[in-house]
């Protein structure tokens, strides 16, 4: 008898994915357009705190910045220029950063501070800052670090969800640790004595775990991509980053 849920986390078919419709909907549906970039700026606004961070703005700043991008991304004034040969909402994010002046967006921004538009919640953004290590190095890096420890956060989120309305929670708790590399080395037999199983079984389940995980980060990052073999890159891209 299996101890992970009986369904697998679906690996993505990128038809239709939340990156797609929106490159597919830039001419033509706007509410659709607006649907998937607000699913996706949820999902991805810290990578874009962390840059302004290590860029030199201040709390206040980066919050307000961030806004007001997210801002011009709804409107369609940076999605016009979305390259779908480069099919990935990673880069189109990091490419507008570069090719936009940030202060005059702060000018801007300081005209309507404490009225303007808040399309996005910051929530816990600078605590996040604080405890993470995407403060260090250039704000290029600290964007992707930041992108690659969404990714990860996200899919481990997902695979929890998963276990807990299975009603094993408690082997997730356990095991997980282990597949995300961030527990001590211990032995299965210890580990299936406390989930009421034999080692063999707590060794299978932990392998299966793993692969349900790469699973969950392929679907994850399967929104922000435009194709199979955009997915395999930036899956090894974004791993060399957090591991």
């Amino acid at each position: 008898m299996s101890d992970l849920p009986e369904k697998p986390h679906a690996v993505p078919q990128f038809e239709p994915t939340r990156w797609s419709l929106v490159l597919r909907a830039r001419g033509g549906d706007e509410a659709q357009r607006r649907v998937a970039l607000e699913a996706l700026c949820s999902a991805y606004w810290y990578p874009l705190y962390a840059y302004l961070r290590r860029s030199g703005r201040g709390v206040e700043d980066a919050e307000d910045l961030a806004q007001e991008f997210f801002v011009r991304l709804m409107d369609g004034r940076l999605i016009g220029a979305a390259d779908p040969a480069r099919g990935k909402f990673r880069t189109l994010l990091l490419t507008a950063l570069h090719g936009q002046d940030v202060n005059a967006w702060r000018a801007a921004g300081a005209e309507k501070r404490g009225g303007g538009e808040r399309l996005v919640a910051l929530d816990g953004a600078e605590e996040k800052w604080l405890a993470d290590g995407s403060k260090e190095g250039e704000p290029d890096a600290a964007f992707d670090r930041a992108w690659a420890a969404t990714v990860v956060d996200r899919a481990s989120m997902t695979l929890k969800q998963e276990f807990d309305a299975a009603g094993k929670g408690a082997v997730f708790d356990e095991l997980f640790p282990r597949v995300s590399g961030g527990a001590k080395e211990e032995g299965f037999r210890a580990i299936g004595e406390r989930l009421g199983m034999t080692e063999s079984n707590a060794k299978m389940t932990f392998h299966r775990m793993r692969q349900r995980f790469v699973d969950a980060l392929k679907a994850e990052i399967g929104e922000t991509v435009g194709s199979r073999e955009d997915l395999q890159g930036e899956l090894r891209y974004l791993l060399s980053l957090f591991l």
